[in-house]
């Protein structure tokens, strides 16, 4: 089921209110003495919202963060079977500071991207294909790859 108007621009709210973005990073397995891709896996952050000061690692504020990660994440996942599986991993209840993004406090919410038979089978179209889907659909939400950017109507 698509998401109606208001459920995007309540997610798009969570996006700009926790300053979310988004990295992948390639998932590996080693196969007969071989480092071989096997998937992928999307990792989406969010920070703290303005105020909250020396949160700890999960928190009732982490929560929240984690909290709109998973709705998020929810939303971008393709709705029809594939020969790609999704996993959302669980709160690890940590906060980790990325000197990229000038080490905020962050959570994060990984979503892994395999195959749904045969995991060991190296990346396919399928893979790249669901990845590049919701990658857009964060996109679309505002969110970006590897840095929170504010949306326009900040620098006004």
């Amino acid at each position: 089921m698509e998401a109606t108007e208001t459920e995007i621009q309540s997610l798009a709210a969570l996006v700009e209110r926790f300053r979310v973005c988004w990295e992948v990073w390639p998932e590996y397995m080693v196969i007969k003495q071989e480092r071989r891709q096997i998937g992928f896996s999307l990792e989406i952050v969010g920070t703290h919202e303005p105020g909250v000061e020396h949160p700890s690692p999960g928190c009732e504020h982490c929560l929240r963060v984690f909290d709109a990660l998973k709705q998020i994440g929810m939303h971008i996942l393709p709705k029809e079977k594939r020969p790609t599986g999704y996993e959302i991993q669980i709160y690890d209840h940590a906060i980790r500071y990325t000197p990229k993004r000038r080490n905020r406090p962050e959570v994060s919410l990984a979503i892994q991207l395999l195959h749904r038979h045969g995991f060991e089978l190296p990346v396919d179209e399928c893979e790249i294909r669901c990845l590049d889907e919701m990658k857009q659909r964060l996109r679309d939400l505002g969110a970006y790859e590897g840095q929170w950017r504010p949306s326009m109507e900040d620098h006004r």
